[in-house]
């Protein structure tokens, strides 16, 4: 081999090198392995569903405790709360205002946290997929304006709202969600004065950086006061609790559940549950007959109708 076809394979063998070791730090830093998927889905909020190639962001890796002394938190400010181990958290939604997406891991447990906005809505899913702990990361693209995820392991995209991976190897398969409290903070801090807080410090991979720690009050609502009469599917009218028992889904509007007392028996696929509810904490759960919180989620009616039409409403 002369002189010049040695420099030539030389430079690919360290191209090729290089190469693996980027791949390699990638992946050990959590970062997505693929960069984009081919999907049908909506590029924009409110855009059609078409072909496109969805870039992948980095999901939030850096979910931290902290005392709540340091931390500036208004009483009406959204929060999700949530027990664990024998404890319960809170994260503030700021906090997840500029990822959307976050990877918690508790001892051994490994958790997916979930916020999309334009439905209003915040959900814990458990964090395992098949036994991989990898995580998963902020897919830029929407199915009927809700959030989707990709996970780190088959790359397979999954929908919040239905829970269900609608790409990939893990096609119709399910995220198993968390029971979870979404709530204004001086309500959960009331119920649970011992909690615990989860917060981000290092926005810098922020996918969303203009909303970074921006607080969310359902389009400035504020608990209480008169519904606001604003424009647009973000009214606080929308807003509801749903709830998915295998087969069978409902909804409870917030407006109907707010002329009631607390709680409600309510029966659904031969279950009998109770719809728990407090108007000055902006927020509805379920328990079941032995006293179990179940998982539910709050969000706008519309965005609930369109991924469980067959849902019965309250």
């Amino acid at each position: 081999m002369n002189k010049l076809g040695i420099l030539i394979l030389f430079v690919f063998t360290s191209l090729f090198i290089s190469c693996k070791q980027v791949n390699s730090d990638r992946k050990s830093e959590g970062q997505p392995i693929v960069e984009s998927i081919k999907l049908f889905a909506q590029a924009r909020p409110g855009g059609e569903h078409f072909d496109f190639d969805m870039p992948i962001d980095k999901g939030l890796d850096d979910l931290e405790f902290s005392e709540r002394a340091n931390i500036d938190i208004d009483s009406n400010e959204l929060i999700l709360g949530v027990s664990l181990s024998d404890e319960q958290i809170a994260i503030p939604i700021k906090y997840l205002s500029g990822f959307e997406v976050a990877n918690l891991s508790i001892e051994d447990e490994n958790f997916l946290v979930t916020w999309c906005p334009l439905v209003g809505s915040a959900r814990i899913f458990e964090g395992e997929i098949g036994g991989d702990k990898s995580g998963f990361d902020f897919g830029r693209g929407l199915i009927d304006n809700n959030l989707l995820i990709v996970d780190r392991k088959t790359h397979s995209v999954w929908n919040q709202l239905s829970c269900k991976a609608v790409n990939g190897d893990l096609e119709g398969e399910r995220l198993s969600p968390i029971a979870t409290i979404q709530s204004t903070w001086s309500f959960w801090v009331a119920k649970y004065p011992n909690t615990k807080v989860l917060i981000n410090r290092d926005t810098s991979d922020a996918v969303f950086p203009q909303f970074v720690y921006q607080k969310p009050y359902y389009n400035t609502w504020i608990p209480g006061e008169e519904y606001p009469e604003s424009d647009g599917s973000h009214k606080i009218k929308y807003l509801g609790l749903g709830l998915e028992l295998q087969d069978s889904s409902a909804f409870f509007s917030f407006e109907k559940l707010f002329q009631k007392h607390s709680p409600i028996s309510y029966t659904l696929n031969n279950q009998d549950l109770e719809i728990h509810f407090k108007r000055d904490g902006l927020t509805a759960w379920v328990t079941n007959s032995n006293g179990e919180m179940i998982p539910s989620a709050v969000v706008y009616n519309w965005a609930w109708d369109s991924f469980f039409p067959e849902s019965r409403k309250y």
